[in-house]
C-alpha cells in the first residue's frame, strides 16, 4: 500500500479499527499519495484524509456506479490491460437483456422464487455448455467446488478487441452505467458534484501505466443485504483502471478477525 499513488478508504474508520494498518497509508501519504475517505461519520481517518466526502448511509452503489459512467464515458480505462486481463471483450448471448429493456429487472428472472435462471448471460459460443451457476449453488455450498475464479469457460467463445461489438461485456457495461450521471450521484448520495469529480479525476489520474491506486472497504460496507454488489462495483473499478494485480493496487477488505480476514483477502 505504501507503494499507492492514491487510497480510497470507503466505509471504514481505518484510523481507529486498524491503526496497524493504517501506519501504511500515512507511510503512502508521506510519500505523496492523497487520501480520500468517504463515509457517513467524520472520524480520525477524515481527520488525515486529503479529502473527506460525507456519503449517506447506503447509497454507496450509486457512487461507485458514478465513478464507473465518468471512468468509460471519458475512455479512462487502462484499454491495454482491460482487453488482455479481462473479459471486457467477450460477446454474450443475444438472449441477453439488461435492465433497460426489462423495467429494472436482467434476463432469465423467475417470480416463483425471485431468483435468476442464468442461462441467457452466458457468453457467445458457450451456450451448449448450460449455466453452472445454478439456484443450489447459489444457496448452498456447492458453488465454492470452483474456488474464487468460477467454473470454467469451456467451448471457442467471440470475442471483439477493439470493444465495439454492442454484446461485449465493455459496451453492455457502458449501457447499464448510462444512468449513474453526476447529477443522480448528488441526489442519491448527498456528495456534491465538485466533490464527486474530484473524487473520479484522481482516481482515474492516479491509475493506468505507470501509477496505481487502492481500494480499502471494511465492515461498513459487508453489513448491507447488497454488500456483494458494493464490493463487485468496486472490484470493476480497479479492473477498468489496470489497478488489480499490480503492486500499490488491489481492494483491501479490512476485518477484525483473523480466519476472516485469510477468506476474504485471498479471492481479492
Amino acid at each position: 500500500m505504501s507503494n499507492s499513488d492514491m487510497i480510497v478508504i470507503q466505509g471504514s474508520n481505518m484510523a481507529e479499527a486498524h491503526p496497524v494498518g493504517f501506519q501504511w497509508v500515512m507511510e503512502a501519504k508521506r510519500r505523496g499519495a492523497k487520501v480520500f475517505h468517504v463515509d457517513p461519520r467524520f472520524t480520525r481517518t477524515s481527520a488525515v484524509a486529503d479529502a473527506y466526502l460525507p456519503i449517506r448511509a447506503g447509497t454507496d452503489i450509486a457512487l461507485l456506479g458514478g465513478v464507473v459512467r465518468y471512468i468509460l464515458d471519458n475512455e479512462l480505462d487502462f484499454r491495454e490491460y482491460v482487453v488482455a486481463y479481462t473479459n471486457a471483450a467477450t460477446i454474450v448471448t443475444e438472449e441477453y437483456r439488461d435492465t433497460e429493456d426489462l423495467h429494472g429487472l436482467f434476463s432469465g428472472f423467475k417470480e416463483d422464487n425471485a431468483s435468476y435462471d442464468q442461462t441467457s448471460w452466458q457468453y457467445e459460443g458457450h451456450e451448449a455448455n448450460g449455466s453452472h451457476d445454478t439456484e443450489t449453488q447459489r444457496e448452498t455450498g456447492a458453488g465454492l467446488e470452483h474456488e474464487s475464479h468460477g467454473a470454467p469457460v469451456s467451448g471457442q467463445t467471440r470475442r471483439d478487441e477493439t470493444l465495439q461489438h454492442p454484446r461485449c461485456v465493455y459496451q453492455i457495461l457502458k449501457r447499464h452505467y448510462a444512468r449513474y450521471t453526476p447529477e443522480m450521484v448528488e441526489r442519491v448520495c448527498g456528495i456534491p458534484q465538485e466533490k464527486f469529480l474530484e473524487l473520479a479525476q484522481a482516481w482515474t489520474a492516479n491509475s493506468g501505466r505507470e501509477r496505481t491506486s487502492t481500494l480499502v472497504y471494511s465492515v461498513g460496507w459487508t453489513q448491507h443485504t447488497v454488500g456483494v454488489q458494493y464490493i463487485r462495483t468496486g472490484a470493476i473499478i480497479q479492473l477498468l483502471l489496470g489497478n488489480m494485480g499490480r503492486p500499490g493496487g488491489g481492494v483491501m477488505a479490512l476485518r477484525g478477525h483473523a480466519s476472516i480476514q485469510g477468506s476474504t483477502d485471498v479471492p481479492t
